[in-house]
């Protein structure tokens, strides 16, 4: 008898504490949306502007090594280096913890409008009427995708040596703890982030496989032995919870007393020493100045401001940055490491003269609404939490896709897929939330928020991969707290719109598939540009392609300094780091 009582406690607390959770979840998500609605994205580093006019500098020590920036890649080498007890190591972020809310993956739109997003908006683009930019493992669409291995081939094939596909598959495999059924010898278990399936499969699932399957795709592991064809999303989730690198892997190592990370700080410049002939300049010097007969240049150290305070650390063995695609080059530049010009027209004094900021690249994606006959069952907020927290439902996949295809085209002059397409079922089109995450222009903004019908509506993504238009990034002056202006000169090359019809027209090749006939499966017709012109096609890419916020190549990795601004070892051309 005491043991059925003391059963009965147990599951009467466990349903106690089950409901506390859900309305924990369900009030922190209305708390959180609401404020997405109307939050103001920031627009210069405001908040770091007294400590960095400050003219008290303060020691913070010195460590073996010192990391700038906790994103994808910082994470990954404060982990790994902690591994090695002797080593001290220090990372500087410039952003917050993450949180509950930004553990909900489902809810990817409403973190592009918090505080986890930097709000760095692109210069108006010339061959593009969008502009956006934003990313990162706390904020994204929890998508899983590698690339193809002829990308990291194509890496070694210029001179960088220990970047095939074959060298870096150890460690993909490493770092994974994959729940899929992906092929043999492509996965890992045991690794620090987890991969899984959208659980349950949604009911528009099938009709995108086999439709796929009618247009003479296969099914494939893309994360496998090929990537061209159809395939079902693998996602960066654990039980349905966001694994960014941060909860991942951080959040193991930040238990070794050898690592210390400090959040809400900036870097603002590198530390160099500069030794020259019979003279050595000051120890750790901020701003880079000329010495005659220069012989090395060491980076010696980070200064970085927090708590409206200005800091210099010290680094004994290394310094490494890995603040982005976006801060890299910024603090690159901001220390003397950079183009000759661009540093000389603001006054920064220079220290190695590479493409820093150069080679910008990001994915166009074309984001298409399709109508369809299927209605998406009503939930309520309630049920969303309830399947959430068991690990299943819309809450714990971004958009709602969980089938994925890659596929060539006749215009593609690289190797490897040249179009990503992924398909979202209804319920994934937040109206609310539609126009501010792609930035539409308020004619087109106006005319989606009248057609949109968040449960008849898909959503389709075509993606160009191997985009051949080049941005770049710039200083807007030579304080940090000024964004950098950021151009990626999308659309430039007309190849990139060559390919991008051919993903159009693979689009009319789905919809007519018995497999989306039979959901009455139509494009919605946006009336910018007229159906009847040849240059229909061009005038709607045009129109509707915007960034894929994947950029990346502003410091690109190769042996010539004159064209690349890291070794194959990850070092900077001619500074010691």
């Amino acid at each position: 008898m005491a043991l059925l009582l003391e059963a009965l406690f147990c599951l009467i607390v466990a349903a106690v504490s089950a409901s506390l959770t859900s309305d924990y979840y369900q009030q922190l998500i209305s708390q959180e949306t609401a404020k997405a609605l109307t939050y103001e994205l920031p627009k210069k580093n405001e908040e770091f502007r007294t400590g960095f006019e400050s003219d008290e500098i303060n020691d913070y020590g010195e460590y073996d090594v010192v990391i700038v920036g906790a994103g994808t890649a910082g994470c990954i080498v404060a982990t790994r280096l902690s591994e090695i007890a002797k080593i001290s190591i220090l990372l500087i972020e410039a952003g917050g913890e993450e949180n509950d809310f930004n553990q909900i993956p489902g809810l990817w739109a409403y973190h592009q409008f918090s505080e986890l997003n930097w709000g760095y908006y692109t210069i108006p683009q010339k061959y593009s009427c969008l502009e956006r930019i934003g990313g990162g493992s706390s904020i994204n669409g929890v998508m899983y995708v590698r690339g193809n291995y002829k990308d990291y081939d194509n890496w070694a094939a210029l001179g960088n040596r220990g970047w095939s596909y074959k060298n870096v598959l150890p460690y993909f495999k490493k770092s994974e703890n994959s729940q899929v059924d992906g092929d043999k010898g492509y996965h890992g278990i045991g690794g620090f982030w987890n991969i899984e399936y959208l659980l349950p499969l949604s009911p528009l699932y099938d009709n995108f496989v086999n439709g796929s399957l009618e247009t003479n795709l296969t099914f494939v592991d893309y994360n496998g032995r090929s990537q061209i064809g159809v395939t079902r999303l693998q996602i960066n989730t654990k039980r349905g919870r966001r694994q960014s690198f941060g909860t991942a892997f951080l959040n193991n190592a930040r238990k070794r007393s050898n690592l210390k990370v400090v959040t809400k700080a900036l870097g603002v410049r590198f530390c160099f020493s500069i030794e020259v002939i019979n003279y050595h300049c000051d120890k750790c010097h901020c701003v880079a100045f000329k010495c005659k007969n220069q012989r090395s240049k060491r980076a010696t150290g980070v200064e970085f401001v927090t708590n409206n305070k200005k800091f210099r650390v010290r680094a004994r063995k290394q310094v490494i940055v890995s603040a982005g695609a976006v801060n890299t080059p910024q603090l690159l530049l901001l220390s003397g490491i950079g183009p000759r010009n661009h540093l000389r027209d603001l006054k920064i004094p220079l220290v190695a003269d590479l493409p820093v900021g150069k080679n910008l690249i990001d994915h166009v994606i074309l984001t298409l609404i399709v109508r369809s006959n299927y209605t998406a069952p009503n939930t309520t907020l309630q049920q969303q939490v309830e399947q959430f927290l068991n690990g299943l439902g819309t809450l714990t996949t971004s958009t709602n896709v969980d089938g994925m295809s890659f596929f060539n085209t006749r215009n593609n002059s690289a190797e490897g897929p040249a179009i990503q397409f992924a398909m979202a079922s209804p319920v994934s089109t937040d109206a609310s939330l539609f126009q501010r995450t792609q930035n539409y222009n308020n004619t087109i903004a106006e005319m989606y928020s009248k057609l949109i019908q968040p449960q008849n509506d898909m959503v389709w993504y075509v993606v160009l991969l191997h985009e051949k238009s080049r941005g770049r990034i710039q200083l807007q002056s030579n304080s940090p707290i000024d964004f950098p202006n950021i151009d990626l000169n999308l659309l430039e090359k007309q190849e990139d719109v060559d390919v991008l019809s051919e993903g159009m027209e693979y689009v009319y090749r789905l919809l007519k598939t018995e497999a989306f006939k039979k959901l009455n499966a139509e494009l919605l017709d946006v009336p910018l540009c007229d159906k009847n012109s040849k240059q229909f096609m061009e005038c709607f890419i045009r129109n509707l392609g915007g960034p894929g916020n994947h950029p990346c190549g502003t410091a690109a990795m190769g042996p010539d300094p004159r064209k690349f601004v890291v070794d194959d070892k990850l070092r900077v051309h001619g500074v010691e780091t």
